[in-house]
């Protein structure tokens, strides 16, 4: 056991007995450890109930006490040991009935309880079986209509290696709807901690069977029911899982399929974009979304051939409505967006060769070329079944991570258009990427150089605002 672990542990239960108090020890810390793992979130059930043992704990240990909730006495410690952080949660035992407060717990392995002061275990949901069986199963039947977030926890410890009991499957199937109950906030960080387990499609798939998906996601939910024909091979709902399949396993054949550049795409997909989560989670959940936008577009032609004109662009507006309902971050909703945008993008570039690639792509997601990278792999096998143009995608990520500036445009789309009197048109895509290309060769570093650059191109190559009204 962690020596600073061993401390905390120490102290709770020797001054517990001071106070002439029985500490147990409840949920996720003791099924963590059992499983070999260093938890440090511990969950204290106090009997009786004494605030002032917790601000003595509070001194011993150095802590910073937060009071969550003072009405239902609700207490935590946060402990800072150099790189370590403890949290220690006290709460009175339920109606002082330790069998009621295990009942209202959400799973049978999250219901073992420890006595710390007799070192006894008491487990009448058998948690420890179930733990020992790999299985999740709800520790009452009302555990899922009583905080409805735990229907998104069974799939995340699915995704973390644990089966899913049918009855729990079934249960989740009757209260699916009351998701719409619960804050947003606590929707959208669990998505993520669905995400962060290195295989999650399979749940996607069973979250729309078991209707938790047209409840968190309308938007993809319906897509299911959009037409679809050659190339691709499924409905636009199962491709975009399919697609989530694909790139997670680039994620974990990444030393193999890059291995030149696999340190550098680990530090890039390692950084944070929402709370401790990181780019790697958030663009998983771009490539479910990434096809929104067929739901608006889809046509059939007279040879009963189905198109989806714009449905990059349309899809990319529609996360504006996803990231308002879930309390998205700007940084996240950026992000998304500017890859749901250009995730057909690389299909015209990949037919030129000559083209200086590297330049046009900076131009739209600037410093994200990696991710519009994977999202465009993993959307093109999930179509084809194969990966087709495998070096030309290692040369251009090799191209970009030796790049030791990636500058940010100093003038945008809107500001060009501004300067020069220009409507929109494919121009002033043309001169954002001539821009980022002068940038990165360090040939322009000001505003002031910026707009005298674009202006001589403009002069030299003969635009001029007629042409473009």
């Amino acid at each position: 056991m962690d020596k600073e672990l061993y401390k905390i542990l120490y102290v709770v239960r020797e001054y517990a007995k001071v106070y002439n108090i029985t500490p147990y020890i409840v949920g996720g810390f003791i099924r963590d450890y059992l499983l070999g793992k260093n938890p440090r979130d511990i969950d204290f059930l106090i009997h009786p109930f004494n605030v002032d043992f917790i601000d003595h704990i509070v001194k011993i240990l150095n802590g910073r006490l937060v009071i969550l909730d003072e009405e239902r006495k609700y207490f935590r410690i946060v402990i800072k040991n150099k790189e370590k952080t403890f949290v220690l949660d006290f709460t009175p035992i339920y109606q002082q009935n330790l069998l009621f407060e295990i009942i209202r717990r959400d799973f049978t392995i999250n219901s073992i309880v420890l006595n710390l002061k007799n070192f006894k275990i008491f487990d009448p949901l058998r948690g420890l079986e179930d733990l020992e069986r790999n299985v999740i199963k709800l520790s009452s039947p009302n555990s899922l209509r009583e905080d409805p977030l735990r229907i998104l926890r069974v799939f995340r410890f699915g995704a973390s290696g644990f089966k899913i009991d049918k009855n729990v499957l079934e249960n989740i199937e009757k209260n699916s709807q009351n998701l719409s109950k619960i804050k947003p906030e606590r929707i959208h960080e669990e998505i993520y901690k669905i995400l962060k387990n290195p295989f999650t499609s399979h749940f996607w798939k069973e979250m729309e069977e078991y209707g938790v998906l047209k409840e968190i996601f309308p938007e993809l939910s319906k897509i299911k029911y959009i037409p679809w024909s050659k190339p691709h091979h499924e409905n636009p709902l199962d491709h975009s899982i399919t697609t989530l399949y694909v790139l997670e396993d680039l994620f974990y054949n990444m030393d193999f399929l890059f291995p030149s550049i696999k340190k550098d795409l680990e530090n890039y997909f390692s950084k944070n974009l929402f709370s401790e989560f990181t780019k790697k989670e958030t663009l998983k959940l771009t490539s479910l979304l990434h096809d929104i936008g067929k739901s608006k577009t889809y046509s059939i032609d007279e040879e009963n051939l189905v198109h989806y004109y714009g449905h990059s662009k349309v899809g990319a507006e529609m996360i504006k409505e996803i990231a308002e309902r879930l309390k998205l971050s700007n940084k996240e909703l950026t992000f998304i967006q500017k890859l749901i945008r250009n995730h057909m993008y690389l299909i015209d570039l990949i037919k030129n060769p000559e083209i200086k690639t590297i330049h046009k792509l900076i131009s739209r997601v600037n410093e994200d070329v990696p991710s519009l990278v994977f999202l465009f792999i993993s959307d093109q096998i999930a179509i084809k079944g194969n990966f087709e143009n495998k070096d030309y995608f290692e040369k251009l990520l090799e191209e970009f991570f030796k790049l030791k500036n990636i500058p940010k445009p100093l003038l945008s789309g809107h500001e060009i258009m501004q300067l020069f009197n220009l409507n929109p048109s494919p121009i002033v895509g043309t001169l954002k990427e001539k821009l980022i290309e002068a940038q990165i060769e360090e040939r322009v570093k000001t505003k002031e150089e910026a707009i005298k650059f674009l202006r001589e191109i403009l002069e030299n190559e003969r635009y001029s605002s007629g042409n473009n009204s």
